[in-house]
């Protein structure tokens, strides 16, 4: 418990491909909403979010978003309903932040949580590009095992910057 408790937002960042999905990995991946490559996910950090992310470690990375990259990530790559981007209008009128850099800190501390964003409107999913300067490890291996898979902690942030 102690842990959600510090940490109550983590991205997810889909890496691998669905060519050779295990029918129960495959329907993880569309209860976590990750059907297809470079699509980043907001999710709570609880005790099942954990379990799904484990049992797709093969196909995703994680860890824990910086206020700076939230930012980022809300303003060049959010959507809400109709394809329309985030502005600092939304930011006042549904949350009563006064910027977006503000909605980032707060949601990443956990004062807003994932799903009042969705409830706003904005989509669940970011559609990334491929990393700039490509994947600087293995895709095929996990992070502790010198590759770009599972769980990251801070250094997911390094990767998501460079897929905005």
């Amino acid at each position: 418990m102690a842990e959600s408790v510090k940490q109550p937002v983590i991205l997810a960042v889909r890496i691998r491909g669905t060519a050779t999905d295990n029918p129960d990995i495959r329907k993880t991946m569309e209860t976590l909403k990750l059907e297809s490559t470079f699509r980043a996910r907001l999710l709570d950090n609880g005790p099942s979010t954990m379990g799904m992310l484990r049992a797709a470690k093969n196909l995703v990375a994680w860890g824990q978003v910086n206020p700076e990259v939230m930012e980022a990530l809300l303003r060049k790559r959010a959507e809400r309903e109709g394809n329309k981007k985030l502005d600092e209008e939304f930011a006042k009128v549904f949350f009563k932040k006064e910027s977006i850099a503000d909605l980032a800190k707060s949601i990443v501390a956990g004062e807003i949580g994932v799903k009042d964003l969705w409830l706003a409107g904005v989509k669940p999913r970011f559609r990334l590009h491929p990393p700039r300067g490509g994947f600087k490890r293995s895709t095929r291996r996990a992070a502790t095992d010198g590759g770009e898979l599972g769980y990251r902690g801070e250094d997911i942030n390094r990767l998501v910057k460079r897929m905005i």
